[in-house]
């Protein structure tokens, strides 16, 4: 089985159900062994979400929030790079 060295940059893709990426996201690994792969995210790494989430994210409105989550339902969504700024992520 392959494994990632300590340290790797990868990014983790998530799927919609129709096969799109909705979101990537660029995360550190810790470790990778037969029972876990181990990464990391601090504030800074780059990331892409749906366009529409990313401006309900930056101009806090949760109108448009509301309105993301509807088109990501649907499957109707452009991508937007951004910029992990919440805490430290280990997942």
């Amino acid at each position: 089985m392959r494994r990632f060295e300590t340290g790797r940059t990868v990014v983790r893709r998530d799927v919609h159900r129709t096969g799109r990426v909705w979101s990537e996201q660029a995360l550190r690994v810790v470790v990778d062994t037969d029972e876990a792969l181990v990464s990391a995210c601090a504030p800074g790494a780059e990331a892409r979400w749906p366009a529409l989430y990313a401006k309900a994210r930056d101009e806090a409105d949760r109108s448009v929030r509301t309105e993301a989550f509807e088109a990501m339902a649907s499957g109707r969504w452009e991508l937007a790079t951004g910029v992990w700024q919440e805490t430290d992520l280990l997942l």
